[in-house]
């Protein structure tokens, strides 16, 4: 009697999906735990309907910058498949990717004029660093208009996605959790923290999306990097709007996917 093995479920830990596979081969990553939390991560994403907004996912495991750098969605290591290009004094573990609030960034090279909808757009940055100093963790920015998530100055948030003037705002007074910026209509954005719909605003109309990449770990203005942030990133997305549900369904695959791994806050 004979078997025939499939090498690439032997190879990725019993993982039958073809993208989780696809990410753990570029990203060298054989570790058992990590195999099985990002093969959980993706079957759940594409099972509750969130995988298929998703432009770019970075989960920030393995430990290092090479395997930190690689997008979920696509894991080529291309400019064109957004895999991060880190700048200054990051510090990669475990826990996710930490930067130092004072060099630190990453060029995710997401361009919002070429790749995001004016309409539909998100953007998600789950901390692991309790800061409250002027600090963005992701977006861009130019003449008065960008996209980004500004986590607890002064123990206020700050979100914008496709606007001019003004932003959305909360009263925050922890930043570890998972945040999330979200446009789903030209007058509808909304902020979340964790499961919870912290605001929503239907006064904040659209304008065209800027032609500048999004950074990570800071915010790009015009090209130069701003409010270097401090807190240990353990995920971050880039995509098209959520709706509510799907919101809070990517905050519960991602808050199990960081238990899994055992960096949940």
């Amino acid at each position: 009697m004979s078997f025939l093995v499939n090498p690439y479920w032997y190879a990725s830990g019993g993982c039958a999906d073809a993208d989780a596979v696809a990410f753990l081969a570029a990203a060298g990553i054989t570790d058992a735990t990590i195999t099985s939390a990002i093969c959980t991560l993706v079957t759940t994403m594409k099972a509750d309907g969130t995988w298929a907004k998703m432009n770019a996912i970075y989960p920030m495991v393995g430990g290092t910058a090479t395997t930190h750098k690689f997008n979920l969605k696509n894991p080529a290591d291309t400019n064109a498949a957004f895999r991060l290009l880190f700048s200054g004094g990051w510090v990669h573990s475990s826990g996710g990717a930490l930067p130092n609030g004072s060099t630190s960034f990453a060029n995710t090279f997401f361009n919002p004029s070429l790749n995001a909808s004016q309409n539909s757009h998100h953007l998600s940055y789950y901390s692991r660093t309790n800061s409250n100093l002027t600090e963005v963790e992701v977006g861009s920015f130019l003449s008065n208009n960008g996209s980004l998530i500004e986590i607890r100055t002064a123990n206020i948030s700050y979100f914008r996605i496709n606007n001019g003037t003004g932003t959305i705002t909360f009263a925050d007074t922890d930043s570890r959790a998972f945040y999330i910026a979200n446009r789903t209509a030209s007058n509808l954005i909304n902020a979340w923290r964790n499961s919870t719909k912290s605001v929503q605003s239907t006064t904040l109309i659209s304008t065209t999306p800027i032609n500048i990449n999004h950074y990570l770990g800071a915010m790009n203005n015009n090209g130069t990097a701003q409010f270097y942030s401090r807190k240990q990133c353990a995920f971050a997305s880039i995509g098209s709007g959520l709706t509510d549900g799907e919101a809070a369904a990517l905050y519960n695959s991602v808050q199990a996917f960081n238990t899994t791994l055992s960096r949940q806050v």
